[in-house]
């Protein structure tokens, strides 16, 4: 036993680490896009028995509710409350933490694995998923286990995580194809290729399990609904609508934002250094490096023709593929290429600052943030209570109260209890009173100044990184 902690002391520390920010989270009521992912999707098979069947128009996202389904299963089984659903995350994140080890033991000499695991695992947007009930959890495991398996051939694995990927979203299929292509491209390179046509069939067949789950469950959905993805009356179809050749530009930017946002610009920035210091000629021959870059290449070339093309398919939390296959190359760059310690040691120290720096990056009230991707949301929980508390000891009806997105739901979606009261959302010109969030970004510019000039101040609290100020007219 002894022997074998020595052996995956780095897994074992990571795994354990995960699992102690699972267990802090499981009194977290469900935050951002997981109330429709996750609570909406599984209370509605929970309350149904169970049965098959697809979701309702309202809360039918076009993805595969795999992970409804299966949170609706473990509530059937172990009881519906907030503790049960966070422990169905746990062992996806500590896969996640198993394929990162694999991936680095892959890549890295093994003095170098600790550092890999600890950078990666540094990002606030992975450690806030992994603290959240999100389906993005399982699918971030399932893709790391697709690049193990591609990495390794191993067909049986490649066949089992790319059928999961589909499973789980949309994403997980878009993922497939720059994956697919990876495999293609790299493999094709190492070997003697006598027939090209034969060699990418033999490739493909092990994908062919997840197109046959896309392909019956598009064809079922269609036949019953009329759609696949979403329909023109959709809460969603605003956001696959394509952008103008401005707003596409808008939306490249945005993008790159989000590559580097929370502390990640630091990585870049110590890539940026490194690769001047050590020369082209000292990576170029590097068959390690180059697979990361091609991978890292695919990655972020693919996901970023939906967040360009529409309207607004920029979540922070959709790229965490990029950011764990960049850090790869980053961190290869700085550990393996480069040879001066000095340089390596000052790498490490400024990536590990400024990855934990980014859990407290916060904006100005008038920029929109992305909350569920970042640790700094944590006060968010405590304090929306202490606003709910003062309401009912001062005797305010929480119904008239205005709020938005993510707090204005049925409580019973938040906090899995039998209460349907609900926060109505914003309407400045008929309610009296109006609670604001700087995690709400919903609201203009103009309406929080009105609220800050025009506003009576109710009661308000503040953290380090959130705030809730009660106003009334």
């Amino acid at each position: 036993m002894k022997k074998l902690a020595q052996s995956y002391w780095e897994f074992l520390f990571s795994a354990l680490a995960v699992t102690v920010l699972v267990l802090v989270s499981m009194d977290h009521i469900f935050f951002w896009d997981t109330v429709q992912l996750g609570a909406k999707h599984a209370m509605f098979y929970y309350e149904n028995n169970l049965q098959l069947q697809f979701l309702p128009n309202e809360i039918d996202s076009g993805h595969i509710p795999t992970f409804g389904y299966l949170l609706a299963l473990i509530w059937t089984v172990f009881g519906k409350s907030l503790w049960i659903s966070h422990l169905l995350v746990l062992p996806f994140a500590i896969g996640i933490t198993w394929q990162l080890y694999s991936l680095a033991v892959y890549f890295f000499q093994r003095k170098n694995v600790k550092w890999v695991m600890l950078i990666v695992l540094l990002d606030t947007t992975i450690l806030s998923q992994i603290s959240l009930v999100s389906p993005d959890v399982p699918l971030l495991f399932f893709f790391l286990f697709a690049v193990n398996s591609i990495l390794r051939q191993n067909k049986w694995f490649i066949a089992l995580a790319f059928s999961c990927l589909f499973l789980i979203s949309l994403r997980g299929m878009i993922l497939t194809v720059p994956l697919f292509i990876f495999e293609v491209v790299w493999f094709w390179n190492l070997t003697q290729i006598k027939n090209k046509g034969i060699y990418i069939i033999k490739t493909g067949i092990p994908y062919i399990p997840a197109a046959l789950v896309f392909l019956s469950f598009s064809y079922y959905h269609y036949a019953e609904k009329g759609w696949i993805g979403y329909h023109e009356n959709s809460p969603w179809a605003v956001f696959f609508e394509k952008e103008s050749a401005k707003g596409m530009l808008k939306n490249a930017l945005i993008y790159g934002w989000r590559i580097v946002d929370f502390g990640r610009v630091f990585l870049w920035i110590i890539t940026g250094i490194v690769f001047f210091l050590v020369g082209f000629k000292s990576v170029k021959g590097n068959q390690k490096f180059r697979q990361l870059v091609l991978l890292f290449a695919l990655i972020i070339g693919f996901l970023s023709i939906p967040a360009i093309l529409y309207v607004d398919l920029k979540g922070h939390r959709y790229f965490m593929p990029v950011y764990i296959a960049f850090s790869l190359v980053s961190l290869y760059l700085l550990l393996e290429i480069n040879k001066n310690l000095r340089w390596k040691k000052v790498g490490i120290s400024v990536a590990v600052i400024g990855l934990f720096s980014g859990s407290f990056w916060v904006y100005p009230r008038e920029i929109s943030q992305g909350w569920d991707s970042t640790l700094g949301h944590f006060p968010y929980y405590q304090l929306r209570s202490n606003m709910i508390r003062f309401m009912d000891e001062n005797g305010i009806d929480k119904q008239q109260v205005g709020f938005d997105f993510p707090g204005a739901y049925p409580q019973k979606y938040l906090d899995l209890s039998e209460d349907e009261w609900t926060f109505p959302e914003v309407d400045m010109n008929s309610q009296k009173i109006v609670l604001y969030s700087n995690v709400v970004n919903e609201f203009t510019p103009e309406e929080i100044i009105e609220l800050e000039n025009n506003w009576e101040v109710l009661y308000a609290q503040n953290s380090l990184t959130v705030e809730f100020t009660l106003y009334k007219k």
